[in-house]
């Protein structure tokens, strides 16, 4: 496939994606090629209702194609770095985990629908951006408009549009560790009343840490105007990506470490000495595949100016299959075999004893096996329009119902029970081959052999989610609007443990009894009003709240307390636990000169209620051992974020952002299995402080080095805990990342770009203490073409 793709765009040398005109009805403002980032006061998508974005008491921030092309970055990882106050996390080499004004659940959504693995976990492997026209963020809840578990905000992913206008663009580029990629886009004219637009995107990647990960997608939209008031958009993509997986280095020191003469050799949190950063633990039959599909319909009907009917029906299709080393062991022994000791400390009596370690051999002692396949309908019907009154008030509103219908069914290669012996399985069990348990040499690692894994039992899920709501919109007059909006979501939740036997290699379940359920259901609101003494500048303030359903299935085998720290007994089929529950209230400036400087100002304050804390295991009543859980927990985050937007020439333009995040864990309710609180005021984990980016492009227009371009990023994340008690943190880095670009007469473009210009040394992910090396200084060449 690489072969015939690097041919077609070789030869026909067609288009960049990089070069692409807007006007100012756009979400995001542009000057020729010169992009600006940040937030506009034209409509945006996000915000569902059609008026310009400071009628409205809410905080957007955008990101174009055009600012992440010019960069390279096709990653959402990398594109995150322009949003102030955010945070992706990456796990095991391809889960993404964005967190956002100090909470993690932020669904992310493809031209308005939810992907509704993210409600979940948070935590999925995320297509690239080669098909991407510009990213929303909404920040703070917003279950008023997008339902269940938007805490930290939406981020909304915008595709490329049919558009009318013939387009051929391609690029070619080659990069750092055999990073190499190869995009067509094209559009234009398709028949009739419709317009089309196509994607595909290959990238082959050896990497840093030689994972070798792989990557094809595609897509296609076909849309047009039916008549002057009917309107049809249809959109499908797919993407077939292959990654290494990442488990980082070995687990760094968890106490001081001594030589067996006694002499110290490593304090606790320090990492072996000599570890080269590219050196991969893997085990050769470390794999994940992410194959995935979508397609949507959407239909509007402008009846009159006072009501627009839109339908949108969405299908998506994801498909899990993973398999990796994941826990590095070192080996120990009471008996002083190896050259290095510890002091363990006895739990019960406190007694200190030396506990020798083998310092030069890690083992493959956990390797973790699962995959999972979703299918997911998504429905939204919505009513929309404008009354305006005599006295000059106008009435906006947008009131809708929602359905999704979200089927996963879970397949794991650990636990289950072995129907022969009616015990538990043994990882030994389930993996073939010489890998498991393996040794492998801590200075310069090698496979030890390979691993066959199979599957032993799964978990069938379903979600059903209705929602109705209704956002109002009062233009109270010139100055003043007001919002109040509202939202019912009823949510179904259906669970079973299936059973594979025997033991297979395929994804197919022997045995599914029938599922327990449980329902939620919840009214969410936004109430909000914006002042507005000038046209370029608004003020605004908002209150909204949110929900997240909890998934658990009443057991025997759980004491439950409830908000109040009380003990309580649901019964089956009874809701085990309210759902959490929160607020956020935010106060915000908008303002605008000139098309030349825009900047926006907020603070906000979030609240989340009802944490599920597990307060207690080991509880024996009436012969049955139990563990203690509760919704008794609170956490709040505060804030503000400041960005600015300046382009004093055509060809100039310069933004900056920054964001401050103060999340800590709040009071938990006392109850009598749990009198002190050891946590309050702990800073949540995953969150750093402070952030901020600096981005600048400018372009020569005139004289010999006319159409030569440059681009200037640089960005700060601060500390961040991996977890509440700081056993593993993350350092505070700068990156500065540096581009060039000459464009031809004849449509040529050539880019340059070098990444981690000063080769800052640093992390930001792990597997527990396995520390993920980030890259280093990296370059990136583009060959691309426009025609």
């Amino acid at each position: 496939m690489k072969k015939y793709l690097y041919i077609i765009i070789g030869t026909m040398m067609i288009g960049n994606v990089f070069a692409q005109n807007k006007n100012m009805t756009d979400t995001i403002f542009s000057i020729r090629e010169v992009e600006v980032v940040g937030t506009n006061l034209k409509k945006n998508e996000v915000g569902k209702l059609n008026v310009p974005l400071q009628y409205l008491p809410l905080s957007v921030t955008t990101v174009s194609a055009n600012t992440l092309d010019m960069r390279g970055i096709v990653n959402m990882q990398d594109a995150v770095k322009f949003l102030p106050n955010t945070r992706m996390r990456t796990t095991y080499g391809a889960y993404q985990q964005f967190e956002v004004r100090g909470f993690d659940f932020t669904p992310i959504m493809i031209d308005g629908v939810r992907d509704e693995r993210t409600s979940i976990t948070n935590s999925a492997p995320l297509p690239d951006l080669s098909s991407v026209e510009s990213i929303e963020l909404l920040k703070g809840p917003a279950s008023v408009l997008y339902g269940h578990s938007t805490v930290g905000g939406v981020l909304n992913v915008i595709r490329k549009a049919p558009t009318s206008k013939n387009t051929l663009n391609a690029l070619m580029s080659y990069g750092s560790w055999d990073n190499k990629r190869a995009m067509i886009d094209f559009g234009g004219k398709f028949f009739g009343p419709f317009n089309y637009r196509a994607v595909v995107n290959w990238s082959d990647n050896e990497g840093y840490r030689y994972t070798n990960d792989k990557r094809f997608s595609g897509y296609f939209a076909l849309g047009g105007q039916l008549d002057a008031k009917q309107e049809l958009d249809i959109r499908a993509g797919f993407n077939r990506d292959w990654y290494g997986t990442e488990i980082g280095l070995p687990q760094f020191m968890a106490n001081d470490v001594y030589n067996a003469d006694g002499s110290k050799y490593l304090s606790k949190g320090d990492m072996l000495p000599g570890l080269n950063r590219r050196w991969r633990y893997n085990n050769e039959s470390d794999f994940m595949k992410n194959n995935g599909s979508n397609v949507s319909v959407r239909y509007s009907n402008k009846v009159s100016e006072s009501l627009k009917i839109e339908n949108r029906l969405a299908y998506n299709y994801d498909n899990i299959d993973y398999f990796s080393t994941e826990t590095l062991s070192y080996m120990e022994s009471a008996d002083p075999i190896y050259n290095h000791y510890y002091m363990k400390v006895d739990a019960k009596t406190k007694e200190q004893t030396k506990q020798y370690i083998c310092l030069d051999t890690v083992q493959l002692t956990y390797p973790l096996r699962f995959a999972y396949t979703v299918h997911v309908i998504n429905e939204q019907l919505e009513a929309s329009g404008k009354i305006e009154f005599d006295n000059g008030m106008k009435y906006n509103y947008l009131g809708g119902y929602n359905f999704v219908y979200f089927h996963r069914n879970t397949y794991r290669g650990y636990g289950g029970t072995n129907p022969q012996t009616n015990k538990t399985y043994q990882l030994s069990d389930l993996i073939d081959g010489p890998g498991l348990n393996s040794k492998v040499p801590v200075y310069n690692p090698h496979s030890m052999g390979y691993m066959d894994p199979h599957f032993s039992a799964g978990t069938a899920t379903r979600n059903i989610t209705n929602g109705v709501y209704l956002q109002n919109l009062l233009e109270l007059s010139d100055q003043f609007k007001v919002m109040a909006s509202g939202r019912f979501d009823h949510f179904l939740f259906k669970t079973a443990t299936a059973t594979i036997n025997p033991i297979s290699k395929e994804r197919k379940y022997s045995d599914q009894p029938e599922f327990d359920k449980t329902t939620t259901s919840s009214f969410t609101y936004r109430l909000g009003a914006v002042y507005l003494p000038a046209t370029n500048l608004s003020v605004y303030g908002s209150f909204a709240n949110f929900f997240m359903p909890y998934r658990d299935i009443v057991s025997s085998n759980i004491i439950y307390i409830n908000a109040d720290g009380n003990r309580f007994e649901p019964k089956d089929g009874d809701q085990a636990f309210k759902p959490q529950t929160g607020y956020q209230g935010e106060i915000g400036v908008r303002y605008s000169h000139n098309n030349i400087l825009q900047a926006t100002a907020s603070a906000f304050y979030i609240r989340k209620n009802n944490e599920k804390k597990t307060l207690k295991t080991g509880v024996v009543e009436d012969g049955v051992t139990k563990s203690v859980v509760g919704v008794v927990g609170s956490s709040e985050s505060k804030g503000f974020e400041l960005e600015l937007t300046l382009t004093p020439v055509d060809n100039a333009a310069l933004s900056f952002g920054y964001g401050y995040t103060d999340a800590t864990i709040r009071d938990i309710k006392k109850n009598e299995y749990m009198e002190e609180e050891v946590q309050k005021g702990m800073r949540l984990a995953g969150i750093p402080k402070n952030t901020f980016f600096a981005a600048g492009n400018y372009r020569i227009s005139k004289g010999m080095f006319s159409n030569l371009g440059f681009n200037l990023t640089v960005s700060y994340t601060d500390n961040v805990y991996r977890t509440v008690d700081k056993g593993v943190v993350y350092p505070a880095y700068w990156l500065t990342d540096l581009g060039v670009s000459y464009k031809l007469k004849n449509g040529i473009q050539l880019r340059a770009n070098v990444n981690n210009v000063f080769d800052e040394k640093y992390y930001n992910q792990s597997l527990g203490t396995q520390m993920v090396p980030s890259m280093p200084r990296n370059y990136l060449f583009t060959l691309a073409y426009s025609l």
